[in-house]
């Protein structure tokens, strides 16, 4: 651990001092019987040696009662002291480890982490700040400084664990001092969502937010929109609800829109990060490796423009306006090869490692005219009726799975299927249609989100609302 600005606890340093302090007076002082002998004895041979030979011939007897007794005293006096620091230092290591355990077990289990919205970074234990000082404690937890309480070199003491207040203090980035939120006690789950430059994500983003912020109570969840200093949630929302579509994302790091969502009867909160980046990015490896926060991801939105297959975009372009649906021309398998060097380079894994993190694959814009019948809700419903005993999310993952072949994208549903463990379709059209000046609404957009967010949180369970637990 590195030096804190904080005076070390008494049990892990001035205590040993008084010990030896102590034992090293009282020998001192038991001993000084036998010094003033000795130097009694010098002084006679120094004036007088006849006496001197006569005090050593008469004295052995009782010198050596007065050196045993002395010794005696102080072999008492240390085993008594001895033991009792022993005793001492095992009841306060114990409490120290056992108190150390705790919070970090806490953190373990809950799922305790922080990912900076600023840097991407990931950690579990932020800079906490003195609030009378302003000093930086970036290991504030038992330790030498303190097991319960630390004192901080200004005077003011600092709780050490989650149990006693640690997350009241103000909590920084330990890379880029960005001030985090609820002292860092929380679960958050970061979520990219991936596509290329037209796919629609800032859209899709926006209205999954403002959806979720009117069915989470109907799946036993609080919702709370919790704004950082980056994102443009209010002006879209605002923009969405006039009928105006946000403005697309040019920002080419990943851009954290947060919130809150937390189960009935619990505390600790689930802080969710949906990340936008410009579809962009994935033109540019340099760019594209700058995103940390994909190393750190507990799930992934992969979002489809139906429009950027090439094959379905020649059929429907005759019938419909292309540029009222902003279609993405960005190849699917390559936004996909990106994505998985991406995670590889980043995480360590070789090309036949398969990843663990959850994906959504969402094919957005299903109101282009057409794809219901293909894979929309008409399609989905004509599935179930010859399949008795397939799940909506069965039938979503067989049409999705069939149009990507039909249309001859089976090289990319082949990468995503043996790359990727966990993966569920959806459909959805996050704005309803295309813009004519009323107010968009959105269909099926909350659904991805809630997935992957089931998938990655211990403390969200909607197995009521998927038929099954995730």
């Amino acid at each position: 651990m590195e030096a804190q600005p904080a005076s070390k606890n008494y049990f892990f340093g001035d205590c040993y001092k008084g010990v030896f302090s102590t034992m090293g007076t009282i020998f001192k002082k038991t001993t000084q019987p036998i010094v003033n002998e000795i130097n009694r004895l010098k002084y006679l041979f120094r004036h007088n040696i006849f006496a001197a030979i006569i005090s050593l011939i008469c004295d052995p007897i009782v010198f050596a009662i007065i050196t045993v007794f002395v010794l005696a005293v102080n072999l008492i006096d240390f085993v008594v002291l001895f033991f009792s620091m022993v005793v001492i230092d095992i009841f306060v290591f114990t409490v120290y480890f056992f108190t150390l355990c705790l919070d970090w077990t806490f953190c373990l289990l809950k799922g305790i982490v922080s990912h900076c919205p600023n840097c991407q970074k990931k950690f579990v234990l932020p800079t906490y700040i003195c609030p009378k000082c302003g000093a930086k404690h970036t290991a504030l937890r038992p330790s030498k400084y303190g097991i319960f309480m630390r004192k901080c070199n200004c005077g003011e003491k600092l709780p050490t664990t989650f149990f006693n207040g640690r997350q009241k203090l103000t909590a920084v980035c330990p890379s880029c001092n960005t001030v985090l939120k609820d002292g860092g006690q929380h679960i958050e789950i970061v979520i990219p969502v991936v596509g290329g430059p037209g796919a629609g994500k800032t859209c899709f983003i926006s209205m999954a937010i403002l959806q979720l912020e009117k069915v989470a109570s109907k799946n036993g969840l609080s919702f709370a929109y919790s704004p950082t200093a980056y994102d443009d949630y209010e002006a879209n929302k605002q923009s969405l609800q006039h009928g105006h579509p946000p403005i697309k994302s040019t920002d080419l790091r990943l851009k954290y829109y947060q919130f809150y969502l937390t189960p009935y009867g619990t505390k600790l909160k689930n802080l969710i990060s949906l990340c936008d980046v410009a579809g962009e990015v994935y033109d540019d490896n340099d760019l594209i490796g700058e995103q940390i926060g994909y190393k750190n991801a507990n799930a992934f939105l992969m979002l489809i423009d139906p429009l950027s297959i090439a094959k379905f975009r020649k059929e429907v372009e005759s019938s419909i306006n292309l540029s009222q649906y902003g279609a993405s021309e960005k190849p699917l398998d390559e936004i996909l090869s990106t994505l998985i060097s991406t995670l590889e380079n980043m995480r360590c894994i070789s090309s036949r490692t398969e990843i663990k993190t959850g994906v959504a694959v969402v094919f957005t814009k299903c109101d282009i005219p057409g794809l219901k019948e293909k894979i929309g809700k008409d399609a989905i419903r004509d599935y179930l009726q010859t399949h008795a005993d397939a799940s909506v999310y069965d039938a979503t993952n067989e049409l999705c799975e069939n149009f990507l072949i039909e249309y001859e994208e089976e090289n990319f549903l082949n990468t995503l299927k043996s790359k990727f463990k966990n993966i569920q379709f959806f459909t959805c059209s996050a704005l309803g249609h295309v813009a004519n000046g009323s107010a968009f609404v959105s269909d099926s957009v909350e659904d991805p989100v809630l997935w992957v967010i089931d998938k990655a949180s211990a403390s969200i369970d909607l197995r009521e609302k998927w038929g099954k637990k995730l």
